[in-house]
Parts: C-alpha cells; structure tokens; sequence
C-alpha cells in the first residue's frame, strides 16, 4: 500500500509540474466584434522581451541650439522600416537634453513631450505628423539641464510599424529678451540624418533644420525606449473550453461560433513552458438563436434522439450543419438545391447535449437550438 501511495503521488508531482504557470503575464483581450459571419478578437501582448532604444541621431552630446524664436518644436521621424523590429512593443520613456547657456541664467522655457502617428513626410509645406497621441507636459524643477534625462510617459504608446512615428518635444517661452538667441534643445555632434534626426516645428510649419540654417549639421538629442514583445503564442478559449492553440500575432477571426452567448479569453504560452493566467474576458451576444419566422422552417423532434427533421416549406434547404455549444461543427450535410419537403439528419452517433443546427436555405440562413437525449 506505501508503495502504491508513492507511486500515486509521484505521478500527481509530474502531472502538476507538466501544467504548472511560470512567470508569464497575461494577453489583454481589447475587443471583440461582429466580422461576416464569425467574431474577430483582437488583443494586446505583455511587454515581455528586452528594451529596446530607437534614435536617429548619434549617442553623443555635442552642443545646444539657440534659437530666437518664442516656441520651437524637436523631433524624431521613424518609417515603417525604422520599426518592425519593435513592431507591437510598448514605447514607454523618452530621453531627451535640457538646455539652457550664455546669456540666459536660468531656463524661463518649458517643455512639452510630444509623440505623433501616422504622419508623411513631402517636399516643404507638405509634411504632416499624423495624430498627436501623447502630450505631457514637464516640469523644469523636475529636470536636470544640459544632460540626458528619461521621462517615463503616463500612458505607453504601442509601436504601430504600418505607420510612422514621430517622438520629441515642444519648447514654449524661448525668448523672453527680444532678439537674443537662447539655447533650449541639445545636439549631437553630426553628421546630419535629413528628415529624421533633425525635423523641427517653427513658424506653424514643418522644417529640416538645415533648410532654415546651412551651417548647422547635426541632429537633436532624442532617444525613445522600447519594451519589445517575444515572439510567444496565445490559445483561443471559447465559452470557457480552448478552442484553437498556439495562435501568433494579435488578433484572430473564430468562423461560424454558436451559442446564445459567444465569450472570449486567451492563454499566452509562455516562452519556459506553461502558460499565463486567462485574460480578462470578453463577450459578445450570438447571432441566428431565435428562430426566422420569414424562413418558415421547422425543426422536430425537440429534444431528439437518433435523427432530426427539418420542414423547410416553401424554400428550399442547401445544407445543414451541427455546431456544440463550443462552436465546434461536428456534422455537415446538404442536399440537391431543387429537393423539396422534410429533411432527415441522422444524430444517432452525437451525445447527449444542448447542440445548434445551421440551416442553409436559398433566402438565407439560421439556427435553431435543439436538445439531444440518449
């Protein structure tokens, strides 16, 4: 009997083991919806990779730009190409460098984060940035002058590598003394990366800093930090069973679901084994349960043992399909379009079970809920 007790528990230890969580965090499902006749489920990944800096501009700090304009706007451009390979990662802090010289004594400027999506870039007057995401204002107490400093952003931008990216800063109140040039935005030491290290705001419009002064070579000192996602996988659970496994990308179309109720919730399979805690979970009301008057069609026994009818009176049935509760279609059948009166389906080889007949007719389509007995 010991033996036979070690032996027991040894196999629950193995068991356990094999389906136990590591330390793996959860997908985050963001919507569910309607896409012809299945549901589209789109979801968001954990941060879970290394980070990752995104610039355009060399890693050293040279000088700062004086500039005698009352505002002036810094950025960074990146293209799809500058982004796929953080593509879905989360953009979380910006490092930038404060400045101020000769002949001002203390900063009288403030500074304002800034990042853009979705923008172009043309020959002069026609550039645009796209859709400002994130605006977050500084405080000059907060900040150390004439260094790098990381800003963490309130809300973390996920990286979108179909569109670009345009991350910097606005300065406002430069020029408190007329004509004097101050010093706000810091510079690397060059060469010049036209149209991505050196953009800037000036006049309501969208410069190439060397467009407005020749002699200046060099590009802002910006960089963007990045939470790259691993490349893991999720599976699908429908209704509460799994439904489609080891799924990549974000987003997934679940073909013909059934059920009164159609919720949503994903595993990730994490990258030592083991998978996360479910997701948060995401329903949809099913569409077709109540039955179409206009189709005139009936469906008997109910519950049903070993076959169905189906009277499809004046219209005329396609095909059948039986779906179980999880969505899964487990039989298929259809008939000469020009037959006509009662259908027969054998479900002699189904077990007992709430089930979902769709029915296929020349006016459309619906499903009736049935009940089968042994």
């Amino acid at each position: 009997m010991k033996k036979l007790f070690a032996l027991f528990l040894m196999i629950s230890m193995l068991v356990f083991t094999s389906y136990a969580q590591t330390d793996c965090n959860p997908a985050t499902i963001t919507k569910v919806e309607r896409e012809g006749t299945g549901n589209r489920i789109n979801w968001t990944l954990p941060p879970s990779g290394e980070e990752v800096a995104i610039s355009q501009n060399e890693d050293s700090k040279g000088t700062a730009y004086g500039s005698s304009h009352r505002s002036l706007g810094v950025y960074h451009r990146f293209t799809p190409e500058h982004l796929t390979s953080v593509n879905d990662g989360l953009l979380t802090q910006i490092i930038f460098v404060p400045s101020y010289d000769s002949p001002q004594t203390e900063p009288g400027h403030t500074y304002t984060v800034q990042i853009y999506q979705g923008g172009f870039w043309g020959e002069e007057g026609n550039r645009d940035p796209g859709t400002i995401i994130t605006s977050q204002e500084l405080n000059n107490e907060n900040l150390l002058f004439n260094e790098e400093n990381t800003i963490t952003l309130v809300t973390p931008v996920t990286i979108d590598a179909t569109q670009e990216l345009w991350i910097g800063y606005y300065c406002t109140i430069i020029d408190p003394v007329e004509g004097v040039p101050k010093w706000p935005v810091g510079c690397d030491d060059g060469p010049k990366n036209d149209g991505f290290g050196n953009i800037c705001f000036i006049r309501d419009q969208w410069y190439i800093i060397s467009e407005i002064s020749s002699s200046f070579h060099k590009n802002w000192v910006i960089k963007g930090i990045v939470k790259t996602i691993d490349e893991v996988t999720v599976n699908i659970v429908f209704n509460n069973e799994i439904i489609e496994t080891n799924i990549s990308g974000t987003t997934f179309l679940h073909s013909n679901p059934v059920g009164e109720e159609h919720c949503y919730e994903l595993e990730v399979n994490c990258l030592e084994g083991g998978v996360s805690p479910l997701s948060n979970r995401e329903c949809i009301p099913g569409v077709g349960i109540i039955d179409n008057e206009k189709m005139n069609i009936t469906i008997y026994p109910n519950p049903a043992k070993n076959e169905l009818k189906i009277e499809n009176g004046e219209w005329r049935i396609k095909n059948v399909e039986i779906y179980d509760v999880y969505g899964r279609m487990l039989k298929a059948e259809s008939r000469r379009q020009k037959a006509e009166g009662t259908m027969v389906v054998d479900i002699s080889n189904l077990t007992a079970g709430i089930y979902f007949v769709k029915i296929y007719s020349e006016t459309g389509i619906t499903i009736k809920k049935v009940i089968i007995e042994n």
